[in-house]
C-alpha cells in the first residue's frame, strides 16, 4: 500500500544557501525520490522570515501535504532525517540542533518565560521527549497542525512581543493543546561562521 505521507520541505532564506546546506538538501531529496515518497520543496526568500514561513505553511495547507519539514538554509543533515522525525510518530516533532552563536545553546526549550534552553545534545539520550518550545531549523509538523493554528489565531508565525515567529508559533500550538516533542536521534548541524585571527585560532 502506498504511504499516504506527503512533505513540502519548506526552506525560508533571507538571501543566500550554503552550499553544504544544499548539498543536504539534493542527498534528502534523493533519497525521498528512491523511497516513493510524495515531496516538493519550495524556497521563500526575503528579509521578513516569519512571511516566509507563513506562506510556506499556507501552501502546504492548500496543496494537500500532509506534513512539512521546516529546514534552515544554513543547516546540514543526515539523509534519513525524515525517518528520523517520522521516528515518534509526532504531529509536531524537532530535531536535536545548537544555535550557531555563542555560547552555542540549544534550540530546544523546556520553559519559554523564562526562557530555558536544555542542556547540552549529548546529553538527551536517545528517547523523544516533550518540550515546551523550539527553534524551526530543523522540525516537521503535521500540515493538521498548521491549520488549527492558522485558524484559532489567525495566523501560525507572526511574532509576538516576547517571542520571534518560531517560538509564537509554539506558544499557539501549546495554547491548543498541541504536544511538541524532540526526537534527539534527528541530529543536524547549525553551520557557524567565525573569525579567525592569526596566532588565536580556536581549538580543534
Amino acid at each position: 500500500m502506498k504511504d499516504p505521507f506527503s512533505l513540502l520541505i519548506a526552506v525560508p532564506c533571507t538571501e543566500y544557501m550554503h552550499a553544504d546546506f544544499t548539498r543536504s538538501l539534493l542527498n534528502l531529496t534523493a533519497r525521498l525520490h528512491r523511497d516513493g515518497i510524495r515531496h516538493e520543496v519550495d524556497i521563500k526568500t526575503g528579509t521578513l522570515v516569519y512571511f516566509a514561513r507563513q506562506s510556506l505553511a499556507c501552501r502546504a495547507i492548500n496543496d494537500g501535504f500532509t506534513n512539512v519539514l521546516w529546514l534552515d538554509s544554513d543547516m546540514i543533515f543526515e539523509t534519513d532525517i525524515v525517518e528520523s522525525l517520522r521516528f515518534c510518530e509526532k504531529d509536531f516533532v524537532c530535531g536535536a540542533f545548537h544555535g550557531r552563536r555563542p555560547p552555542y545553546g540549544a534550540c530546544v526549550y523546556s520553559r519559554m518565560r523564562p526562557r530555558e534552553p536544555l542542556e547540552r545534545v549529548k546529553e538527551w539520550g536517545a528517547e523523544p521527549f516533550q518540550v515546551e518550545g523550539c527553534g524551526m531549523a530543523c522540525t516537521m509538523t503535521a500540515s493538521s497542525v498548521l491549520m488549527a493554528v492558522q485558524n484559532h489565531f489567525g495566523t501560525c508565525f507572526q511574532p509576538t512581543a516576547d517571542f520571534g515567529e518560531d517560538l509564537a508559533f509554539c506558544q499557539r500550538a501549546k495554547q491548543l493543546g498541541i504536544e511538541i516533542w524532540c526526537e534527539p536521534t534527528a541530529r543536524a548541524g547549525h553551520i557557524a561562521h567565525i573569525p579567525i585571527w592569526p596566532g588565536e585560532e580556536p581549538a580543534t
